[in-house]
């Protein structure tokens, strides 16, 4: 199947999820816990049921792959599948539970490897309910913003980090899990991770650049992908659906995406489960990510 289809096919899917979370949200559900769910954290009724109608409508298209997801788990599509989607129902479940207006929703990311590394995925894309947003990304063609979603829909594919103009000289760096709100025992490991990324990110870039803080990977996404912060630090861990996501469009606008000792994630080999903490650094030019990485390694 072509690119193209998949991106087609994988788009509409995203879309079934931000239709099912808009409803859930107007009906003040979407935040619930449920008591189904194979991941390690907590589930709520967006997670659960954003991964029903995504893993419903690419069984409907009949996807030529498989899927591994936060809360079904592993699903092949067809007998032999020839490419892999790695699906998370919503990315910042504890964010959700404490405030359902969080910026948050669905990440879908897929490759043509069943092994891939982070270079070998061809597409990726995330919904943002609460702002009735989507962004997605094709290997080799770009990155577009849908906006209204299924309503007077406006469509825009978004210029190279060099053709923003930024008004700003101060440099400003989202951090991962970094002097946020959340609900307590959703998601696993929050204390470590926020213990991590103040030792290894804050207490290295504390007056060097402007901080700011986020648990949820749209959030962090859409706000570099748009001009509005220079970088983002993520945290690395557990399923680690999010950074393959963010590496793809980072990389197709222009922009710098490394571990935190500098090393490209190109030929990084992408697992869903077993990695310890670690970091990534996507950055909007190669100078603000080089400049990130020296204060890092002081």
């Amino acid at each position: 199947m072509p690119p193209e289809n998949i991106s087609e096919i994988c788009v509409n899917a995203l879309k079934q999820a931000y239709y099912i979370q808009k409803k859930l949200l107007e009906e003040k559900i979407i935040a619930e816990l449920v008591s189904v769910g194979r991941g390690e954290d907590r589930a709520t009724k967006g997670d659960w049921e954003s991964e029903e109608v995504v893993i419903s409508y690419l069984k409907k298209e009949n996807f030529p792959g498989k899927i591994i997801s936060e809360e079904h788990g592993q699903i092949d599509i067809i007998k032999n599948p020839g490419y892999l989607a790695i699906l998370d129902g919503i990315d910042g479940s504890s964010g959700l539970v404490k405030n359902q207006e969080t910026r948050c929703g669905t990440i879908l990311t897929v490759s043509d490897s069943l092994k891939p590394t982070y270079d070998d995925f061809i597409f990726s894309g995330i919904t943002e309910f609460v702002s009735d947003r989507i962004v997605y990304g094709l290997k080799g063609e770009g990155v577009w913003l849908i906006e209204n979603v299924g309503k007077n829909e406006k469509i825009t594919k978004l210029p190279n980090f060099q053709e923003k103009n930024k008004s700003f000289p101060e440099k400003i760096i989202k951090i991962d899990c970094y002097n946020v709100s959340y609900a307590d025992g959703i998601t696993k490991g929050m204390n470590q991770f926020e213990e991590f990324m103040a030792e290894k990110v804050v207490s290295k870039l504390e007056g060097k650049m402007k901080l700011t803080g986020s648990i949820t990977h749209s959030e962090m996404c859409l706000d570099l992908l748009l001009g509005e912060i220079d970088a983002v630090a993520h945290v690395v861990a557990k399923g680690v659906f999010e950074p393959p996501n963010l590496y793809l469009m980072t990389k197709e606008l222009g922009g710098w995406v490394s571990d935190l000792k500098g090393n490209d994630l190109r030929n990084r080999e992408w697992k869903p489960v077993g990695m310890n903490i670690d970091g990534a650094i996507f950055a909007s030019s190669r100078e603000i990510g080089r400049k990130i990485i020296s204060y890092l390694n002081r």
